[in-house]
């Protein structure tokens, strides 16, 4: 009885856990393969998951050349990723002109 219970909370986590680090993947890859970055020019990537958010996952990525900024990166299904929004770390507003690795997807 107490290995249904521990399998019953810990596969929801792992599930989480695996999805985030297929998600930086997904990410990491689209980044260098279809971008053009160079690993070297990232900082970070780190996905969150967020329950009840839409989307439940998303991807933080932050630049070398620009590390007080946060790039938000979705992953919808296998066929859809890509920039969502930005912020500042330190909370400042930064038009998009000067936003070294703003994306827009009009």
């Amino acid at each position: 009885m107490l290995v249904a219970i521990l399998l019953i909370m810990l596969v929801p986590y792992v599930t989480v856990q695996l999805k985030k680090q297929l998600y930086e993947h997904k990410i990491r890859q689209y980044l260098i393969e279809e971008i053009h970055y160079i690993e070297e020019e990232i900082q970070s990537i780190d996905c969150k998951w967020y329950l009840g958010g839409l989307p439940n996952y998303s991807v933080n990525v932050i630049f070398n050349d620009e590390p007080n900024v946060v790039y938000i990166y979705f992953v919808h299904r296998k066929d859809r990723l890509g920039q969502f929004e930005h912020y500042t770390i330190d909370g400042t507003v930064l038009p998009i002109e000067q936003l070294k690795h703003y994306k827009s997807y009009e």
